[in-house]
Formats: C-alpha cells, sequence, structure tokens
C-alpha cells in the first residue's frame, strides 16, 4: 500500500472565535493553500457535523465551496461532503487518492465548526438528535451517554475514579504548552474533583469543551516529511443497550486492527497517540480498544507517567480534545496537524523527544463509528 503524504497543514486557534461558520472555514483553507501548486488539487472533502442546525445555514456545503472557489478562481477541484467528522473525510480522503475512487491529482481535506455561539444545552439538545434519533428522542445527550459508559467501566473494570482525574490534569498540562488550544491552563486533582458534576461521575473538568476551529491537511503522493502509512474504519450499534459491552468500544478494535495490517507496524512502534477523549474516560477506553493496553489497565502507566509527553508514549501531546478543543468537524484534522509537528520536531515545549511513528483515533458519537490512522517520518 502506498503511503499518502501531508504535502502542508494548517491549525486555526481552537476555542471561542468571532468568526462565522464560512469564514473558520477559510482560515485554515487559506494557510494550507499558500504557496502550493493550486492547479494539482483536484479535490476538496469538507467537513462540518452541525453547521445547518448550529448557525442556521440552509446550505452550508454551497456557502463553504463558493467562499472557497471565490478566492481561488485557478483551483479547479471537485467538492466532497459534508462529511460530519473529520475522521470521516479524511479516512474517505485516504481511500480514495490510495486508489478506492482513482482520483488524480491533490486532495484538500477540511474540518471546521462554528458551535460557541449558542448555550452548552443548546448544542448538546442539537447534537443528541442528529447523532443517535432513538436516544435523542428520551433526552439522552451525549454527556448522559457518556456518563453511562464511564460508569460501566469505572464499575466493571475496577477502575479508581482518580484516574479520570489524572487524565484531565495531563492533558490540561498539554494544552498549557499548546498556542492553538482553547484551554491553556493547567489544573489540579482538586480542581477536577470540586468541578460541578454533569452526568454522574462526569464532572465539567471530564468533558471536552463546546469550541469553534477548523483544521485542514492537503494530501498527496509525493513531496512532504510525514505520511499515512495505514487507516481503518470500525462501525457497532448506536444503542448502548445493544452492545455486548458497554464499557469496551469494539468499533475502535477493528479500526485499530485494519489501519496497523495495512501499516505493517507493531503497536510497540508507536510512541504519539492523539485519541478520541471527549470525556476523559473515552482515553483510557481507546487506548485498551486500540489494543496498547489489557482492559481495565490503562490508568496504570497513566498513573506512572508513561503517557506523559516525556514519557514512553505521548497521549494527546496537543492537549486532546479534552484541553485542545472539539470543534467536531475538525477534531481528526487537528491531531493530523499535531502529528506533523511531533514527527518533524516542531512541537515546542510539548515535543515528544524521538518521535517516530503516531496514532490518530478519531470517533462518531459514542464510538458508533471508529477512524484509525497510523502516521510515520517518509
Amino acid at each position: 500500500m502506498k503511503k499518502i503524504k501531508i504535502k502542508s497543514a494548517h491549525l486555526t486557534r481552537i476555542g471561542v472565535l468571532s468568526a462565522d461558520y464560512v469564514s473558520i472555514t477559510m482560515d485554515a483553507v487559506r494557510p494550507a493553500l499558500s504557496g502550493v501548486d493550486i492547479e494539482r488539487v483536484a479535490h476538496v472533502y469538507l467537513s462540518a457535523y452541525a453547521p445547518a442546525e448550529l448557525c442556521g445555514i440552509t446550505d452550508p456545503f454551497r456557502e463553504a465551496t463558493r467562499a472557497i472557489q471565490s478566492e481561488f478562481p485557478a483551483l479547479r477541484a471537485t467538492y466532497h461532503g459534508l462529511f460530519k467528522t473529520g475522521g470521516e473525510a479524511l479516512y474517505t480522503a485516504l481511500a480514495d487518492l490510495s486508489g478506492g475512487g482513482n482520483p488524480t491529482g491533490d486532495i484538500l481535506v477540511v474540518g471546521s465548526e462554528k458551535m460557541t455561539h449558542l448555550t452548552p444545552s443548546e448544542v448538546a439538545g442539537t447534537l443528541s438528535g442528529r447523532e443517535n434519533t432513538h436516544d435523542g428522542a428520551y433526552g439522552a445527550t451525549l454527556p448522559a451517554l457518556g456518563g453511562l459508559v464511564t460508569h460501566a467501566y469505572l464499575s466493571s473494570r475496577g477502575v479508581p475514579e482518580q484516574a479520570l482525574h489524572a487524565v484531565a490534569v495531563k492533558n490540561h498540562r498539554n494544552g498549557a504548552l499548546n498556542p492553538k488550544a482553547h484551554f491553556q491552563k493547567a489544573v489540579t486533582p482538586a480542581e477536577v474533583a470540586s468541578s460541578p458534576l454533569v452526568r454522574d461521575p462526569l464532572r465539567r473538568l471530564h468533558c471536552s469543551p463546546i469550541s469553534d476551529g477548523a483544521a485542514a491537511l492537503l494530501l498527496g503522493e509525493d513531496g512532504g516529511e510525514v505520511a499515512f502509512a495505514g487507516w481503518g474504519k470500525g462501525t457497532d450499534t448506536p444503542l448502548l443497550q445493544e452492545r455486548r459491552d458497554v464499557a469496551s468500544f469494539a468499533a475502535t478494535a477493528r479500526a485499530s486492527e485494519a489501519a496497523r495490517a495495512m501499516a505493517g507496524i507493531a503497536l510497540d512502534d508507536i510512541n504519539v497517540v492523539e485519541i478520541h477523549d471527549a470525556f476523559v474516560s473515552f482515553e483510557l477506553i481507546n487506548l485498551e480498544a486500540l489494543g496498547f493496553y489489557e482492559p481495565g489497565t490503562a490508568w496504570r502507566p497513566l498513573d506512572a507517567g508513561d503517557l506523559e509527553t516525556s514519557g514512553r508514549r505521548a497521549v494527546n501531546p496537543s492537549g486532546g480534545m479534552k484541553a485542545r478543543g472539539h470543534p467536531i468537524g475538525a477534531t481528526a484534522l487537528t491531531a493530523g496537524v499535531e502529528m506533523l509537528e511531533q514527527l518533524t520536531g516542531r512541537a515546542g515545549a510539548r515535543q515528544h523527544r524521538g518521535a517516530r511513528a503516531g496514532m490518530i483515533q478519531s470517533v462518531g458519537g459514542v464510538s458508533n463509528e471508529s477512524y484509525v490512522f497510523i502516521v510515520d517520518q517518509t
């Protein structure tokens, strides 16, 4: 399988932004296309989870494509989307570029989201209805479902609640070193433990923020210092009551196996991981589902410092969704930018020494779909 290289990339500031959805999108597109051969860009893949519902835009795909075409008239590309998540858009683009869809030329993948103009309850209500119409009809928001999974994980695996606090502390510490992160302030275990309860046992500082932001990756078969060597997708039923084990993510396990088989790489060779942590428990559950640790044990290397940027395997050195922020349509692509910086030694104070190969994991919903990507140096 041929590797697909990252030719250029850009990440906007993540957080509360004054710009609208289209402007945020363009703030990622513009630098990603700066200095490149526009005529070689044959396809643009766009992702945004809910711009119509969140921003009241009748046709967000049309608005975004018109803005790109207006600013880059020499760009004669075919547009694809809107995909719900950056992971879905990136996976589809890679599959197409590697021969599945038989496109020619380079591919620009752009993810963006505008969310912070609404209240958290408004966003939660909108997202729950879009993600899972069955549970959403009964008021089951994503934080509520995340709380159910977290409670099942802690109780069935014997994981201490302090492990949740430790994930938040680690990721906020990393976010404080990331100039693009939504949260750039470290927190203490006591601050996490005393933050308001969202849905037992999840507290506010256990949950990722509602964020605005965008990211873009230009992909091609030549150029670039970092490449995608493998990618995989896994699915599971969206209804928790139909799953064999609520405390594990089967979709992530399937995606990891597929990506590693394609890349021909062992887990021990992966030393940087950007992982889905919309709720801090998900970082631990996903690490186990990816195959790094046995069920219920990921908190032990966390406690030992092995998951720090100075540890054996840096997990969410960007701050993760927890601190870097979570503009849904862009999240997997923000992780792609972090991997590019880590594997080229340009991550600054959060650099993992000797970073050689990395893994990105992104999900839709409560791991209804999971995407895993492996990147390495070219």
